[in-house]
């Protein structure tokens, strides 16, 4: 729990039964209390700010017999039940969650008297997530908690769970030895859309929409069915077996999940002339054919002319399974058609095969002569250093190790001078009473210019590994994990030297430079990179 305690009191002789609050209210360190004294009371936490800090709630329940509380998440809001003991008889409480919501939940740790009601609202048209702590005691002689107002991007995750299934009209939850942790009744629900996935995140199918070649021509994918034919890249026909699908949004994926999860675009042409016909989007995981060598979207984006698109909100994928395994052509780009890996449970519609005797246990990707899955190595890096050469001919981009570094204080850029003490070395004169200093560059991020197959994704400019200040009384040194400073990545060790990356745009307080006088800010660079420019600009430099 956190450090203070704010408290709400609702219903009584001298306050209202219906409150509302805003979790920016409630900073990370401080709790909040909420006292119910009456029949029907209740909270409604919104967060107009967006925040992603959890406000932790303490329920407590003086009301009489047969009352309800009800709880109300806003879009975004992000709330934790703490446990407690509850030796109340015949309540109801009933948490609705909103669009983008959370609810961290955990169980009274004793429930003194049967025939309470817990009820679940995942708000049926937006996406909320429920995650559910069990506790090591528990007494409760109370029916199940109800689940209503599913919906496609719900999640119900429950700690300490391995698996999952349907049961009549109940969603139950065990652990590893295959003991039930926690069930639902979502009497009423549509539970043949409700999958299990381990509490793993898999994502690797088509975007909807996109055109997948047939021997009738093209059709887009999300109107392919069982016995369909598609045209394969050798120029085969084969059958298709299932199409398999599942939306996902942008607010229910987690920071972690983000690489694997989000679309990645192939503009036109972007792999050669022609291919693809027309932008592509594929998910990260979805393999890419070059020749036989299969590669995961994910690791040929080049932030030109692949790019993965982290801002689409809604999106919906599908993934072609045929009679047997083979490359497929979608919008002219080979790509795998969808192997079982352990994995068809992620789809939406996996349900609908469960029974079926044509679809046995996950066999993974066959062995086919000719056809080989490589993510990252020399055959990877030939095939970035080609697409990385066709995005500069065609965006007129170019890469460079020029970092074009300089400083911006009071308003003014100011470049370094040119005398170095060493190499990687710059010094900056700053006038007297100087104030905040911005430290720019250029800047890309890290996967997007190496032909190195990389997932990170950090935004890096120059790598310092010193920032000093000189006056005419002395030197002092900035420390570069000082919490003053902005605008960095953490703190990595290279060849044993502690640095930096710049963001492009770090910040230095007038307060850590510390000089009234005039001064000379040194700064000790031992890493650049290779950045994305206007090509013009490069010659610009070049023949200055």
């Amino acid at each position: 729990m956190s450090n203070t305690m704010a408290n709400i009191t609702l219903g009584g002789l001298f306050q209202p039964a219906d409150k509302t609050v805003d979790q920016s209210s409630f900073p990370g360190d401080e709790a909040l209390r909420v006292q119910s004294n009456s029949f029907n009371t209740s909270l409604t936490v919104n967060n107009s700010t967006g925040s992603d800090d959890v406000l932790d709630l303490s329920q407590h329940n003086l009301s009489p017999i047969g009352s309800t509380f009800t709880l109300n998440l806003g879009e975004n809001a992000n709330v934790k039940i703490a446990p407690l003991e509850n030796f109340s008889a015949l309540q109801t409480n009933n948490y609705n969650l909103g669009e983008g919501s959370t609810l961290y939940y955990s169980p009274p740790l004793i429930q003194g008297v049967a025939l309470n009601n817990t009820n679940f609202d995942m708000g049926e048209t937006g996406t909320s997530t429920l995650v559910y702590q069990p506790q090591g005691l528990q007494i409760d002689l109370s029916s199940a908690p109800s689940i209503s107002g599913l919906s496609a991007g719900d999640q119900i995750k429950v700690i300490g769970a391995t698996s999952g299934e349907v049961v009549g009209n109940e969603i139950v939850f065990k652990d590893g030895n295959g003991n039930t942790i926690i069930k639902y009744d979502a009497s009423g629900e549509d539970l043949s859309k409700v999958t299990f996935e381990n509490g793993t995140m898999v994502y690797a199918c088509y975007l909807k929409g996109t055109h997948i070649a047939t021997p009738e021509g093209e059709v887009q994918v999300e109107t392919l069915k069982a016995g369909d034919k598609v045209l394969t890249a050798s120029g085969g026909v084969a059958t298709v077996k299932w199409l398999g699908h599942r939306t996902l949004h942008k607010s229910r994926i987690p920071a972690q999940d983000a690489v694997r999860a989000f679309p990645i675009l192939f503009k036109k042409d972007s792999i050669a002339n022609n291919v693809p016909h027309r932008d592509l989007t594929l998910s990260p995981g979805h393999h890419v054919s070059f020749d036989g060598t299969l590669v995961p979207a994910m690791m040929l984006v080049n932030g030109q002319t692949i790019v993965q698109q982290f801002n689409t909100k809604v999106f919906e994928y599908f993934h072609v399974e045929l009679e047997q395994f083979d490359i497929m052509l979608a919008e002219g780009v080979p790509a795998e058609s969808y192997v079982d890996t352990g994995n068809r449970s992620m789809f939406q519609n996996a349900a609908e095969v469960a029974m079926n005797p044509d679809f046995g246990p996950a066999e993974g990707r066959p062995e086919v002569e000719g056809i080989k899955v490589v993510q990252q190595g020399p055959v990877v890096e030939a095939i970035r250093k080609k697409l990385l050469a066709r995005a500069e001919a065609m965006t007129g981009t170019a890469r460079t190790t020029d970092a074009a570094l300089c400083i911006e204080v009071n308003g003014q850029i100011v470049h370094s001078t040119p005398d170095f003490s060493k190499e990687g070395v710059y010094h900056f004169a700053l006038p007297a009473n100087a104030g905040d200093v911005r430290i720019l560059s250029r800047s890309t991020v890290v996967r997007d210019v190496t032909p190195l197959a990389r997932r990170d994704v950090r935004q890096i400019g120059v790598g310092l590994s010193g920032i000093a200040v000189s006056t005419a009384n002395g030197r002092h040194e900035i420390n570069l994990t000082d919490d003053a400073l902005t605008g960095l990545n953490a703190p990595q060790v290279t060849h044993g030297i502690t640095m930096r990356w710049t963001t492009g745009a770090a910040m230095i307080p007038a307060a850590l430079i510390n000089a009234t006088e005039a001064s000379t800010l040194e700064l000790t660079v031992l890493r650049t990179y290779t950045y994305w420019v206007e090509a013009e600009t490069v010659k610009a430099r070049r023949s200055a």
